[in-house]
């Protein structure tokens, strides 16, 4: 796995809603937020989960500018899904952390970007035993409304024989 990330808003919230946000800087030595994700989920909305975490001295120090995204970015992604990819490519080597779909696959095919999200986060604190299990995870988020489709718990609780 990469030392280097930049984090979305999914992967943000779905580590908060499981009071793991720590995992982020085990698992990298350096991770970033973009600016318009700290906005996102740090501003916009103070009751979001991870926003008051954000708020803390060690997580503001993360936030950077990211360069003026691609044209294609902002026409086909949310403003933080476009800083996300931007940033990741200004600092190659590096891993975008996102969830939704459309973004993880621009990032992947359109710019060659290594791309996880919360369930790849999970699987890699597991095999670094930093949690026990990944399933009750998974299943944990979707309960407290997060969406998580079952071949993504499936494949990643596959990848581990769980």
């Amino acid at each position: 796995m990469l030392d280097r990330a930049v984090i979305n808003a999914g992967p943000l919230v779905a580590l908060s809603l499981l009071d793991r946000l720590d995992l982020l800087s085990v698992l990298f030595t350096e991770c970033w937020i973009p600016q318009a994700v700290f906005n996102e989920v740090a501003l916009a909305d103070i009751d979001k989960p991870g926003a008051k975490a954000l708020h803390t001295a060690d997580w503001q120090a993360r936030v950077r500018p990211s360069p003026i995204p691609d044209p294609l970015l902002v026409m086909e992604l949310d403003a933080g899904e476009a800083e996300v990819i931007s940033l990741s490519r200004q600092l190659v080597p590096c891993v975008a952390l996102i969830d939704e779909r459309r973004g993880r696959r621009i990032a992947r095919q359109v710019y060659n970007l290594p791309v996880k999200g919360t369930a790849g986060i999970l699987v890699e604190a597991r095999r670094r035993g930093l949690i026990s299990a990944v399933r009750p995870q998974l299943l944990e988020l979707r309960a407290a409304g997060y969406f998580i489709a079952d071949k993504v718990i499936d494949a990643a609780c596959q990848s581990l024989g769980e």
